[in-house]
């Protein structure tokens, strides 16, 4: 009873089997609405049919068959002008075979749909791929096959969604991946999943319908997790995080998995009342949601503390409601097992052998079905082999009659053919690898040559690049020192003479003027080099450098993702003087009124992403820039990657990467 059912919320067979739950949460119609504006004001069929294709999911998902029909039959009007959108159409139109319960079909158009959509290499592509895996999988996974299901997602839709960057979809894939392992009670190995998933639904930005459920879900699964781990101290802290979003939403469904989390957490620890308590109001919400699945797992696992505490006439009652309510026949083996142990401990003896012998007339059962299941399958096997054993041998013999009427006539011929051919065969491998190798000796020197001019081209251009940024640094320092400090210290000069002249000395209008020059002199000193970093940490001189650089007009929000870091000193400093050179330009140039710098680290990979709301620029235009090639010079030192998404009043997004493994491994 403690296996988890994953609410795929792109799946098309949750809207039209009612086979999973559809998680809630806010109210969706916001959003769907205003798709369905853009629809009908785009003069662009393009567009127009994009759109309609995703309404005609996003209807599916709260249900609405009619208006999903709807915007699909529009969507299908005007794909074929477009071919991306026509070969994408068959993962949309696959919704009628699971209408008519053609799950073969249903599988066919999935895989037919993710082979149309391999020649394209663009983002909604690859997140397309990425879902019609997953739905794929699914459908494995209702076969009983796990192991392809896990293959599926691992080797191929999580690295189709990571191209995507779609991060809500790339944290689903790593929490279906979690819960088979937990589902095999590998909940370890679940747990490394499960904080990916959170890490990747936590970094999620772009809008989407569906990002505060899948946000708590993990939640509340990792939450789960880690109670069976006995790790209950983050398991809490996971649960709280969950738990300021849902106290503002007391009817969503998925308060139903919430309290079943909660509960599991305080029976875990022996806090049975409080599990109690828990368990009642999940059972309540489960109830008004009519979330069967959900239902079953709280009252099984308040079934187990009741059992517990010795209240056997409660617990009894729980055992009997499970047995009313399941469809599944291993699960009321396990009930009548239960109800067993109940009666025993009443010493009601007689009840509790009629339940036990109950539970193992269905295990026998169980077991001699599958076996009969098993000899109808290999018997069919062992026939068709047979039959095919036949056909091939008929076929061998009337092969074998025909070629003997040939060979005589062939062979004679067929030999001075031959032997003319090998000869002439030799004589043309042996030219064509004597050519070969001269043009390969020579290849190989031009490619070496090539290969230490662009080096050299390159060293030039990064020295140069680091020269001229030297040259920029030291007048801006000058500039400040001028500016700055020689202006103060002047000032302080010319009062001291008036001073003199006047024998009037001011000793409070001096110390100003003296803290005033050591305040400007530290400033000098803190863009040099910040004390923060070295003395304390990355983090630290980042949140400084944020705090500093936001004003009335610019608001420079932080978030740092990395629980313990370990980065070389040197890694630090790029990694500062990058983020403060975007921040320069952000808060120059970007006119914003928000800035968000963000700080993640997945093993040996370090993402920095820097966002902005403000005018945006032309990339191409602009990317030569003094600023620019300063940060791409530092990255290319360090072997990093370097994206900018930027669009004319809608803001700017970079995103950098840097390898980090061989420096500390080195």
């Amino acid at each position: 009873m403690k296996k988890i059912y994953f609410s795929v919320l792109f799946l098309f067979l949750s809207a039209i089997t009612h086979s999973q739950v559809i998680l809630s949460l806010d109210d969706d119609s916001v959003y769907i609405d205003s798709i369905a504006q853009v629809v009908k004001n785009t003069p662009s069929d393009s567009l127009k049919c994009f759109y309609s294709f995703k309404l005609s999911k996003l209807y599916l998902m709260v249900q609405d068959v009619r208006k999903s029909k709807e915007y699909l039959a529009k969507a299908n009007k005007l794909k074929a002008k477009f071919p991306f959108l026509s070969d994408a159409s068959i993962f949309y139109n696959s919704s009628v075979f699971l209408e008519k319960g053609d799950h073969d079909g249903f599988e066919k158009a999935l895989l037919d749909s993710n082979d149309k959509l391999k020649k394209y290499h663009n983002i909604e592509a690859y997140r397309l791929r990425a879902v019609i895996l997953q739905n794929y999988g699914v459908m494995l996974q209702r076969k009983n096959n796990e192991k392809g299901y896990m293959k599926l997602l691992v080797n191929e839709a999580i690295p189709l969604a990571k191209r995507s960057r779609d991060y809500e979809l790339i944290s689903g894939l790593y929490k279906a991946v979690a819960i088979i392992f937990m589902n095999n009670n590998e909940r370890e190995k679940a747990s490394e999943y499960l904080n990916e998933a959170q890490n990747y639904v936590e970094r999620a930005i772009k809008k989407s319908p569906t990002i505060a459920e899948s946000k708590m879900e993990t939640y509340i699964i990792n939450a789960e997790n880690l109670v069976e781990l006995k790790h209950f101290y983050d398991a809490k802290k996971i649960l709280d995080k969950a738990f300021s979003t849902l106290k503002d939403f007391p009817e969503s469904n998925l308060n139903d998995s919430y309290f079943y989390s909660e509960g599991i957490y305080y029976a875990k620890q022996n806090k049975n009342e409080n599990a109690l308590e828990s368990f009642g109001k999940g059972n309540k919400s489960a109830e008004k949601h009519q979330n069967q699945i959900a239902l079953n797992r709280l009252k099984f696992a308040e079934y187990e503390v009741l059992f517990k505490l010795k209240n056997y006439n409660q617990a009894k009652d729980n055992l009997e409601y499970l047995l009313e309510k399941t469809p599944f026949i291993t699960d009321q083996k396990n009930y009548y097992n239960e109800l067993s142990k109940v009666y025993n401990a009443t010493k009601n003896y007689d009840k509790a052998y009629f339940y036990a012998n109950k539970s193992n007339m269905i295990n026998d059962s169980l077991n001699d079905s599958k076996f009969k299941s098993e000899i109808v399958e290999l018997e069919a096997k062992y026939k068709k082999a047979e039959d095919e054993k036949k056909i091939t041998l008929l076929q061998s013999q009337n092969e074998k009659a025909a070629l003997l009427v040939n060979n005589n006539r062939l062979n004679s011929i067929l030999f001075a053919v031959l032997s003319v051919l090998l000869f002439l065969i030799v004589l043309f491998l042996w030219i064509l690898n004597k050519n070969q190798k001269k043009l390969s000796a020579q290849k190989e020197i031009n490619h070496e040559q090539e290969l230490i001019s662009l080096e050299n081209q390159q060293k030039l251009s990064v020295s140069n690049a680091l020269i001229e940024g030297e040259e920029v640094e030291r007048k801006r320092i000058a500039r400040d020192l001028h500016d700055g400090l020689g202006s103060m210290l002047s000032g302080l000069k010319i009062h001291l003479k008036l001073a003199e002249k006047e024998n009037v000395i001011s000793p409070a209008d001096i110390n100003s003027l003296l803290d005033n020059s050591i305040k400007e002199l530290r400033n000098i000193s803190q863009n040099l080099m910040p004390e923060s970093l070295l003395k304390l940490s990355l983090e630290h001189a980042l949140r400084d450098l944020c705090i500093a650089n936001s004003n009335a007009k610019t608001k420079i929000e932080f978030q740092y993702l990395i629980q313990k870091p370990n980065l070389p000193k040197n890694y630090e400093i790029v990694i500062y003087r990058i983020i403060q050179e975007l921040l320069n330009n952000a808060l120059k140039y970007a006119e914003a009124s928000e800035i968000l710098v963000s700080c993640s680290q997945n093993k040996d990979t370090f993402f920095i992403t820097v966002e902005d709301n403000g005018v945006g620029f032309d990339v191409a235009e602009k990317s030569a820039g003094m600023g620019l090639r300063n940060i791409k010079n530092r990255l290319e030192i360090l072997k990093g990657k370097l994206e900018i998404e930027s669009e004319l009043n809608k803001g700017t997004s970079t995103y950098i990467e840097l390898k980090i493994k061989n420096e500390l491994n080195g």
